[in-house]
């Protein structure tokens, strides 16, 4: 094998102590040199955590990927943006290559650098042989684990860079000072290497983890995130993509990613989705349905409300801990006493609160998120004949006696017609004015508008500066006056059942186009939203305009894709999804509304506003900037198109 290396200035690592109790926690502790990490098992077990400690998946409410698409709003007041310029830099078009906000090639300004992690798993992959009093069976399984984060690391730095150097091994103090200057590989290169590595760590994982290590790769989460990587490999961005990166060529002239579309690659793709989720299967994994008695403020509503039985099960299949559908849960995570994990940044204050400090409400959803989820048909609003799209903004009133919104509309508030007879994620997921949001142990009348509470706007900086809320990531028990302090924990979602599904859905259109099995993959997902089968409902002309949409391969392409939004909203999905598919332009450019939050009247708060700009330069802003500094220290390093400043 040509050997890959990664230019290093040290031969230390980091050593991290592990905690194995019902979270694979990982707890910074002291730095050792390279030879004494490998003495003892204990030892042994620090290095392997210390591998893992380089996840990208830091649930940073101002300086993750998480927000740097179009679904969340943060503080926006002056002082904040400047202070934590990260997020707001990128959306606003300010991302430079001298020094790049979120830079993952070498861990600046609030990236992670997976180079260095990828060092990291070379070293362990490289000693673990050496360690004494661990038997042939943990070696081999910890190997596995180290091959799959290797894998990973590389993948994820193929998502946002495409070619990269391919760091197979790591440097020696005898290496000649010009080897270090790596140069990058093609794209299709790159995704052979990462699904090899794959490959090998499949093979000798265990099926699955006890509850001491959630958390831990096991198969089902290797051969799902193989899955996923065949499926960006198959993608527009990376497949065939003439139209940005023509001319984008190495050192040699020849192309860094391959010009012609191969149809095979969905191929590939689908067959390795079709394994993940028999796999997944075969260790009882499932869609998640809530089966438990419901909160006692909900019990005269269970059983007559059109959604509760819904929007439990979907609230509940993210919020609940190591749930069946949980694929792969991002498990060191602690809210309590933070100020910048999702939980608490979205959080709303308590019903009838007076406090004006310390009331984080930091994070709110865009307008655009409240009219991508469907209506109550399942289609979306600008299709469905029965909606009233063309009046959606205009103020009416909640039916009083509509069983549908039984539990989840104030009856008789006013409110913006698009609120109304709409899907039930809508109003599992999304806080909205004159809505119901169970929070802080009791079921909240959610009020949106200036001064009022709880949910609008009583603090100077700390609120949702659209006036639309998110409930998906705030467990109904979590309490706390102040919002900084939780006392529900669970794993974030890295991959969840559903999203296999909506995969393998995309990737047999893709490959074969429309038929039963694609329908049968989306009503997986919609049932359990409590909509109707697509089949079902695009073949009927009383609800439809596009009859017959999901009968042609761009139609469900579409289709697909708008379910993927939806399912997988504000989970960390839609900005790599959107990049991949070639559609930044459509999204990425317009303005991120919200309503008038500083307005009481009702009148007056439902005008949308627009609370910040947005900026996007294609192809430039599909890949990220390779630091200058890279550049200078490495002469055979070709910058990304469109970042040479």
């Amino acid at each position: 094998m040509k050997k890959f290396i990664k230019y290093t200035k040290t031969l230390t690592i980091v050593l991290l102590g592990v905690s194995c109790s019902e979270y694979l926690d990982v707890v910074p502790d002291n730095t050792v040199e390279v030879e004494h990490l490998f003495e003892t098992k204990q030892k042994a077990i620090s290095a392997l955590a210390t591998c893992y400690s380089f996840m990208p998946f830091n649930d940073h409410v101002n300086n993750s990927m998480q927000s740097a698409g179009d679904e969340f709003v943060p503080r926006l007041d002056p002082d904040w943006v400047n202070r934590n310029r990260g997020i707001n830099i990128m959306r606003s078009g300010f991302q430079g290559a001298n020094d790049p906000i979120l830079n993952f090639w070498d861990g600046r300004i609030s990236g992670t650098a997976l180079y260095d992690g990828i060092r990291v798993c070379n070293t362990f992959l490289n000693s673990i042989s050496a360690v004494p009093d661990i038997t042939e069976t943990e070696r081999t399984d910890w190997i596995a684990q180290v091959k799959f984060l290797k894998g990973f690391y590389h993948f994820y730095l193929i998502n946002k860079y495409g070619p990269i150097i391919i760091a197979d091994e790591n440097l020696t103090p005898t290496d000649d000072p010009e080897s270090v200057k790596q140069y990058r590989q093609p794209v299709d290169t790159c995704f052979d290497y990462v699904i090899n590595l794959f490959d090998e760590a499949i093979a000798d994982l265990d099926e699955s983890r006890t509850q001491s290590y959630l958390g831990q790769i096991d198969k089902t989460i290797a051969m799902s995130i193989k899955a996923k990587a065949l499926m960006y490999a198959a993608s527009p961005l990376f497949n065939g993509n003439s139209e940005f990166y023509g001319s984008f060529r190495n050192e040699e002239g020849l192309p860094y990613f391959n010009l012609e579309e191969d149809p095979e690659k969905w191929k590939l793709a689908l067959d390795a989705t079709e394994e993940a989720i028999t796999q997944a299967l075969s260790v009882g994994k499932s869609m998640y349905v809530y089966n438990q008695e419901p909160y006692f403020f909900d019990r005269d509503d269970w059983e007559i409300s059109g959604i509760m039985k819904h929007a439990y099960s979907l609230r509940f299949s993210i919020v609940e801990p190591w749930n069946n559908e949980l694929i792969w849960g991002l498990s060191n995570i602690n809210d309590r006493n933070s100020r910048f994990t999702f939980q608490t940044a979205t959080n709303i204050r308590a019903e009838g609160s007076t406090l004006t400090s310390n009331a984080w409400q930091w994070m709110g959803a865009s307008h655009r998120m409240t009219e991508l989820f469907y209506t109550k048909n399942g289609v979306p609003i600008d299709d469905d004949k029965t909606f009233n799209y063309e009046n959606r903004l205009s103020i009416g009133q909640i039916p009083e006696d509509d069983d549908y919104f039984r539990g989840y509309l104030q009856p008789l508030e006013r409110t913006v017609n698009l609120y109304l007879d709409r899907e039930p994620r809508f109003y599992a997921w999304m806080g909205t004015d004159r809505g119901v949001w169970r929070a802080q142990q009791v079921r909240n009348n959610l009020k949106m508008r200036s001064g009022e509470t709880p949910g609008g706007q009583i603090h100077s900086t700390d609120y949702f500066w659209t006036g639309i809320g998110l409930k998906k990531f705030v467990h109904p028990e979590t309490t706390s006056d102040q919002g900084w302090e939780t006392t529900s924990f669970y794993p974030r979602a890295i991959m969840r059942l559903a999203e296999l599904y909506l995969m393998r859905a995309e990737a047999r259109n893709e490959y074969s186009g429309p038929e039963q099995r694609v329908y049968d993959d989306l009503n997986v997902i919609r049932t359990r939203a409590g909509i109707p089968n697509i089949e079902t409902v695009y073949s009927d002309p009383n609800i439809v305009k596009n009859v017959g949409k999901h009968t042609d391969k761009a139609g469900l392409r579409d289709i697909i894709h708008t379910e993927r939004m939806i399912e997988l909203s504000f989970e960390g999905h839609r900005y790599d999804d959107i990049r991949r598919w070639k559609r930044a332009a459509e999204f990425f450019t317009a303005p991120i509304l919200g309503w008038n939050v500083d307005k009481d009247l009702t009148s007056e708060f439902y005008e949308l506003t627009t609370k910040q700009t947005r900026n996007w330069v294609t192809p430039r802003d599909y890949l990220f900037p390779i630091m200058l500094n890279e550049l200078r220290l490495n002469s055979n390093l070709i910058q990304n198109p469109g970042w040479d400043r």
